[in-house]
């Protein structure tokens, strides 16, 4: 299922859950690192993806997936699968007027290590596992790290909400929220 969110000010968002825009490509590499957890939990299974456009005047676009997989020790894995290849054309649910390559390029996979650790550091993250970025897509003008930055924190707001028992936020306002922190 997704869903198409006018976020206000010229922001637009589409969310995935358990399922996925673009078919995965095998990777190029894989980067990773890993976190200790303090009082770790396990959680279940969870498949996001995030589309983000916002304002021109802005590094606008990136579309970024990622896996929750569970497991039963004290530790947090972060993952990034990057593709660095130019190859795949996306189609954009959000209309954007240049081409869409499928792949996290290099360029960006260090920001997004860099984002998912300081966010769920922030976020006092609890879910013992690994936290894969396994697809994402990118245009060779609009995007930056910056706005996969912004994706990657995202993200990780969006599973944290969907983890914990006591929030019951909506994604759009999970996403505003993040976006606005800024």
């Amino acid at each position: 299922m997704n869903t198409i969110l006018d976020l206000g000010k010229f922001r637009k968002a589409v969310v995935w859950k358990d399922e996925s825009p673009l078919i995965m490509d095998k990777a190029d590499y894989e980067l990773k690192t890993l976190l200790q957890l303090n009082k770790p939990i396990v959680s279940k299974y969870q498949k996001l993806v995030l589309e983000l456009k916002l304002p021109r005047n802005s590094s606008c676009y990136a579309l970024l997936g990622v896996e929750y997989n569970p497991n039963q020790n004290s530790e947090l894995m972060i993952e990034i699968h990057v593709k660095d290849s130019n190859t795949i054309f996306y189609k954009s649910k959000l209309q954007l007027h240049e081409d869409i390559y499928s792949g996290i390029p290099t360029e960006y996979a260090n920001s997004i290590i860099s984002s998912a650790k300081e966010k769920i550091l922030e976020s006092n993250w609890k879910y013992a596992g690994s936290l894969v970025f396994l697809l994402g897509a990118h245009s060779l003008i609009g995007s930056s790290e910056t706005v996969f930055s912004k994706a990657t924190k995202i993200l990780i707001a969006l599973l944290t909400n969907e983890f914990s028992e006591e929030s019951c936020l909506s994604d759009d306002l999970v996403i505003k929220e993040e976006l606005d922190s800024y």
